[in-house]
């Protein structure tokens, strides 16, 4: 009960008593004869007991400023939904932001010229609900994910690194929880909104200063995941608990029995982050990019001492990186405890550093046979003046590119049908 590691609470609330459940969406009635997903050992299954692979990718901008899904004002949703198919995915991880729930459209978000369906659109929340039912009409699953509290880009040490903050009397944990109730009661009747991926990248708040455990976290996610459950009962769906990004340990305090497990082993599923600037431990992001001197010195120093970790996963040769990830949570599908779910890695398609390690992790993925969602399909300028997002899978018109690299190996390796 130490005041330091607690939430902060507030009576003044939000239950959203007037949303109530959509009805169900115009789509193929033998294809959602699959849903509601589940989780059985290692693998997440159809209503018959048959594997669904999540083949996926993530599409941000509802998690942002905007409060759009990245596109719309470049290219119809029709055409990017037709994309994501034609590049061999089923599954889109859907970023979202608490303060999205409460927004209004603002202009030059969406070209209704190439959207006139969205024109009806009174809300961001609304705009959402769209482009899910559309991704169902597509035959494509959807998981929705808590990105960030305030709608701007995820990055470092910031005030959404928690999944509350603690200097805000509206994105408090009890109002998080009830978020996420009114989208459970919001798309029950859709069972191709197939998880729930709780909360993403937890990591330390600066200010005011509050650091996240496992324990805390999971504690959370329990809270969470037992108010979807009354919200759904016999129709809970998969429920996305990712580890804490920083410092990076394994899954061991995740699936410890007792935690989660075994109350939760029909629907939890863990998930993890890989890219090649990060790492196990307390990494040291883009240490890659110290290339100066003295910047090189002081990395040197930092990694020696042990303030932070001596390698990223960039910087391991194919058989480390195989056995750091083996350590960390490919040990849980080895023993058939539960799915573990890889929902963010991607690169650049240039030749360089970044590229050199996804192809030794793409060819470990295969492996594993594991459940993934590729970082992203956005492509062109992030939300906020972030610069250009260079690991999309889309030309600038928010189609397919003719020849991609990324998509050749993830094909190769049996991430993607041929």
């Amino acid at each position: 009960d130490n005041p330091f590691f607690l939430a902060t609470r507030t009576a003044a609330m939000n239950t959203w008593p007037t949303v109530t459940p959509l009805a169900p969406a115009a789509i193929d009635e033998e294809w959602l004869k699959q849903f509601p997903l589940s989780a059985k050992g290692r693998h997440i299954v159809t209503q018959s007991g048959e594997r669904f692979r999540l083949r996926g990718i993530n599409w941000y901008g509802a998690s942002d400023c905007k409060h759009v899904v990245g596109g719309l004002d470049v290219q119809s949703l029709e055409t990017i939904c037709s994309s994501i198919t034609t590049m061999g995915f089923n599954t889109v991880r859907l970023p979202f932001s608490n303060e999205m729930l409460r927004s209004s459209l603002l202009p030059g978000s969406i070209d209704f010229t190439k959207n006139p369906s969205l024109q009806s659109c009174a809300s961001p929340l609304e705009v959402f609900d769209a482009v899910i039912k559309a991704l169902g009409q597509h035959k494509l699953v959807v998981v929705i994910n808590n990105h960030t509290s305030h709608g701007e880009w995820c990055g470092g040490p910031d005030r959404n690194g928690l999944w509350y903050d603690p200097g805000s009397e509206i994105y408090t944990e009890d109002q998080w929880i009830e978020d996420w109730a009114m989208l459970a009661r919001r798309y029950q009747n859709w069972p191709h909104v197939g998880g729930f991926d709780l909360r993403n990248e937890v990591r330390f708040c600066p200010w005011p200063f509050r650091w996240a455990s496992a324990y805390s976290w999971t504690s959370a996610a329990q809270r969470c995941a037992e108010r979807l459950h009354k919200e759904l009962g016999g129709r809970m769906r998969l429920l996305v608990v990712e580890r804490i990004i920083w410092p990076m340990r394994s899954l061991e305090a995740y699936a410890a029995e007792g935690v989660l497990l075994p109350e939760w082993k029909q629907h939890l599923v863990l998930g993890v982050h890989h890219y090649s600037w990060n790492g196990p431990g307390r990494y040291l992001a883009f240490g890659h990019t110290m290339h100066g001197y003295l910047q090189g010195c002081v990395k040197n120093i930092l990694r020696c001492i042990g303030f932070f970790s001596k390698e990223n996963y960039g910087d391991m040769d194919s058989d480390e990186l195989s056995d750091v990830i083996y350590g960390q949570w490919a040990y849980l599908l080895q023993d058939n405890v539960c799915p573990v779910w890889i929902s963010e890695f991607g690169t650049e398609l240039n030749e360089g550093y970044d590229l050199d390690w996804f192809r030794r992790f793409i060819e470990i993925l295969g492996r594993l046979e594991v459940d993934f969602a590729y970082w992203s399909l956005n492509v062109g300028p992030k939300p906020g003046g972030q610069g250009d997002e260079s690991y999309g899978f889309l030309s600038k018109d928010w189609t397919p590119l003719l020849s991609d690299l990324r998509v050749e190996l993830m094909r190769q390796h049996g991430l993607l049908p041929t």
